[in-house]
C-alpha cells in the first residue's frame, strides 16, 4: 500500500475519476426523424416498423452524431469516435462510412439528407433528437 501512495506522490500514477455508469449510457434509446435507436441492443428501427442492420462502424458514427445533433463534427472527431485514430487529408474512409449510413437512414425518405456535409468542416445531423430510457425485458 505504501508503494501505491508513493507512486501517487511522485506523479507516476494519474488519478482518474470514475466514468459515468456504462449501464445507464447503454440503456438509452434515441428518437429522431422517424427512427428509434436502442443503444443497448444496437437496434435501429423505423417508428413505422422495419429494422435496419448497422455495422459496428455505422453504429459508432450514428451514436457520435446523435450525441451532438445540429453541431458540425469534424472528420477528425468522427474518425476518432468510430475507429480511435486521427484523420489525415487523404483519408476518405469517414466519407464512405457516412455515405453508407445515409443510404440506410434516408431510404424511402423524401427531402434533404439527415446527415449534411459541411464544407471544410465535416458532417452534421439535421434532426432533433430525444433521449429516453430503453425498456429492459425481464426474463
Amino acid at each position: 500500500m505504501t508503494a501505491i501512495n508513493a507512486a501517487f506522490g511522485l506523479g507516476d500514477v494519474e488519478r482518474v475519476s470514475a466514468a459515468p455508469s456504462p449501464a445507464s449510457a447503454r440503456e438509452r434509446r434515441y428518437l429522431f426523424a422517424g427512427w428509434s435507436l436502442d443503444a443497448a441492443r444496437r437496434d435501429l428501427v423505423r417508428t413505422s416498423g422495419g429494422r435496419v442492420d448497422l455495422t459496428s462502424s455505422e453504429f459508432d458514427l450514428l451514436m457520435a452524431l446523435l450525441r451532438a445533433p445540429g453541431e458540425p463534427l469534424s472528420r477528425t472527431a468522427l474518425l476518432r469516435a468510430v475507429r480511435g485514430r486521427t484523420w489525415n487529408y487523404y483519408d476518405r474512409s469517414i466519407d464512405t462510412l457516412v455515405a453508407r449510413l445515409r443510404k440506410k437512414i434516408d431510404a424511402d425518405r423524401g427531402g434533404p439528407p439527415l446527415i449534411r456535409s459541411v464544407r471544410g468542416v465535416g458532417y452534421v445531423l439535421r434532426a432533433s433528437v430525444a433521449e429516453a430510457r430503453a425498456e429492459r425485458a425481464v426474463a
